[in-house]
């Protein structure tokens, strides 16, 4: 133990003794002092053994509800039931909001999701826990289809600004989403409105309707795409002293050649 907590101790346990002595030997105002720091010292212990003890005991609930929540999580996932302990996760993902306050109902958040897991409680249809795989961001990103026409689509406008290939191009207007984020529709100008529907993360269907002739021109698919991380691209990354060295040795063998 640090020597300031011992002198801490010592002080908290020195502070009623001395009030005590006080009461039969010393003036009244010593009295007085000596009893409001008793009594201040003594209420701060209580308040920092109160929050001590609060912190062990949310530490031992949140240790047992995570526990439980992986365990389930991991048995449901190898009885063959990924699908609907990915569900139960994407809800679980959306309601918890953690707070300084009430711990954003950790505990009772995680005993639902392990019943829905279990299949003890169903889920039911349009509830928190029947959430989207989709979310706002899934559509941020460029998106391309087979034949080099590209859409890219950023969260900077409201819900989205969308930016198509080819010129001269109408403005796109009337911007709006699913609430479960898998449709997109926009229109373009007068003549075209846009509808894409995910399939996937990666893929959607991109129907194409003519409002002047009120038909389907065309659907196709899009798919979006991802750039290269860091790590795939150090594994085929050539360091400038290899091409160097492989520069060098072609060079001379045409030198050799030459002569």
């Amino acid at each position: 133990m640090s020597p300031l907590a011992l002198l801490l101790i010592a002080i908290i346990i020195a502070l009623p003794i001395a009030w005590l002595i006080s009461e039969f030997r010393g003036s009244r105002t010593l009295r007085i002092t000596l009893g409001i720091l008793a009594i201040g010292a003594t209420a701060t212990c209580i308040w920092a053994l109160s929050n001590v003890l609060t912190r062990f005991n949310y530490n031992a609930w949140h240790g047992g509800a995570t526990g439980d929540l992986l365990r389930t999580s991991l048995a449901q996932i190898e009885d063959g039931h990924l699908d609907r302990v990915l569900r139960v996760w994407r809800g679980l993902d959306q309601q918890y909001q953690p707070t300084c306050d009430n711990h954003a109902n950790y505990k009772g958040l995680v005993e639902e999701a392990t019943l829905r897991m279990r299949g003890d409680v169903p889920i039911e249809a349009g509830s928190p826990w029947d959430a989207s795989a989709f979310r706002s961001d899934t559509w941020v990103g460029h998106w391309e289809d087979g034949n080099g026409y590209w859409i890219v689509i950023n969260d900077v406008g409201r819900p989205y600004d969308i930016v198509q290939s080819g010129q001269p191009r109408s403005m796109v207007h009337a911007v709006s989403v699913s609430s479960d984020f898998r449709v997109l529709t926009f229109k373009e100008g007068d003549q075209w409105l846009h509808t894409l529907t995910l399939k996937n993360k990666y893929e959607a269907s991109y129907e194409w309707f003519d409002l002047r002739r009120g038909a389907v021109w065309e659907i196709r698919p899009v798919y979006k795409l991802i750039r290269a991380s860091d790590q795939q691209k150090a594994m085929t990354q050539q360091d400038g002293h290899a091409e160097t060295n492989r520069t060098s040795s072609v060079t001379n063998a045409l030198r050799a050649r030459s002569r």
